[in-house]
């Protein structure tokens, strides 16, 4: 969804074949953000899982692993509850393999 106060910038329109889409109708300066929405789907790349969180993805010196699988990082017990839902299914294919796929295949 465009962001608030970005309406009077930005006009959505429909392209036949290509879907709906954004168009400046003011001057937009780089590093203006015009669009956000939250991710469908992340993954923590292979050379981070060891020092971002698996659920906000903040950086820490040091994390708690999941106690089931031991792959997932968290910050602290919030994030891990709050990612068990995404990560519930994760963790079951995880502990029957013994090791995670690469970051293309999560």
């Amino acid at each position: 969804m465009p962001k608030e106060g970005m309406a009077e910038t930005v006009e959505l329109f429909s392209s036949e074949g290509k879907g709906r889409g954004l168009k400046a109708v003011k001057e937009l300066w780089a590093g203006d953000v015009i669009f956000a929405e939250r991710a469908y789907a992340a993954v923590v790349f292979d050379s981070l899982t060891h020092l971002v969180c698996h659920t906000c993805f903040k950086r820490h010196e040091k994390l708690h692993r999941c106690g089931q699988c031991k792959f997932a990082h968290y910050c602290d017990r919030t994030c891990q509850k709050d990612g068990w839902v995404k990560h519930k299914s994760e963790c079951t294919v995880l502990k029957k393999h013994g090791k995670a796929p690469n970051e293309n295949i999560r």
